[in-house]
């Protein structure tokens, strides 16, 4: 049985926001390495994809009246919508931008970085669907400082890896596709702070399990300790990627701390339900985990 302190237990760093945890994260943990050109993902803007040849909704059709009518396709898009979406979200990029550069992933920040996310989502849809339409809103980019600013920083992140701006449609692609994965992480790191909050209902003052609650919800069948179990094993494994990869800080100052007390607390309580409930092969799992992390506070640079 793993060994959990009952007193003077450093505190987790919890935040004071209430986010939606039953889908945290759109994307999932982010992707180290930069990939190549993909298209680009939906982030919630009902746009039309552009087909090498017309679907049924863009062939003529013939209604009852016998007039033939014919549906937009991708290739009618009207630029200045692009350029409306453009400039309402490229503020709300350098807003999440800003908390990020700061090292800010506090729970607060959650619905921040979800809206950069969205428009970092909208210039990749943009270029993806019709590069010569992105190309016709360069002078909107050229004159709207937020979307200057939005673009510079995602050309920067290209030129860091390969040593120079980006020539072509396809490398632009690729750093918006960075960026994106930049604010992925974010969202990652801010929904482990919705569960460092989460975790705090089932803790002591002094910062210990409190196994009697744990225990008196189990054996009433407590619909949230069951799903909460379940964000605590989801956001466990999230945090310890993050650690792999070094990068662990979620909140400032706190290089690798706040994160490593999470899954040792986190940890125990899984391996104390999974104990409770007879699944003997994921408690010793959870065990092993909280046994190692509490001993030797591991952190990689």
């Amino acid at each position: 049985m793993p060994e959990e302190k009952k007193a003077n237990d450093v505190e987790l760093d919890f935040f004071d926001i209430d986010v939606d945890l039953d889908n945290p994260f759109p994307g999932g943990p982010e992707k180290e390495a930069l990939p190549a050109a993909t298209p680009a993902r939906d982030a919630g803007f009902e746009l039309p994809a552009l087909d090498d040849e017309p679907s049924f909704d863009e062939q003529a059709y013939e209604e009852p009246s016998g007039h033939v009518t014919h549906r937009r396709s991708s290739k009618d898009f009207n630029p200045d919508m692009d350029a409306l979406l453009m400039t309402a979200q490229s503020p709300m990029i350098l807003e999440g931008m800003k908390h990020y550069t700061q090292g800010n992933f506090s729970s607060q920040t959650m619905p921040i970085y979800l809206e950069a996310l969205k428009g970092i989502a909208l210039y990749i849809k943009i270029l993806d669907r019709n590069p010569n339409n992105f190309n016709k809103l360069q002078k909107l980019i050229d004159a709207d400082t937020d979307c200057k600013e939005v673009e510079t920083i995602a050309f920067n992140l290209f030129k860091m890896i390969h040593g120079r701006q980006p020539e072509n449609d396809q490398e632009k692609l690729v750093s918006f596709e960075r960026f994106e994965q930049l604010f992925r992480e974010a969202v990652n790191k801010a929904s482990i702070s919705n569960s460092m909050k989460l975790l705090k209902k089932y803790l002591l003052m002094s910062g210990s399990l409190d196994e009697v609650k744990v225990r008196d919800l189990f054996k009433r069948g407590n619909v949230d300790l069951k799903s909460d179990i379940n964000n605590f094993a989801q956001h466990l494994q999230l945090g310890l990627d993050l650690m792999k990869k070094g990068r662990h800080e979620i909140a400032k100052g706190l290089k690798g701390r706040d994160l490593n007390i999470y899954v040792i607390k986190a940890s125990y309580l899984l391996y104390y339900y999974y104990s409770l409930s007879g699944n003997e092969n994921l408690a010793e799992h959870y065990a092993r985990l909280h046994n190692n992390y509490k001993k030797y506070f591991i952190i990689r640079e």
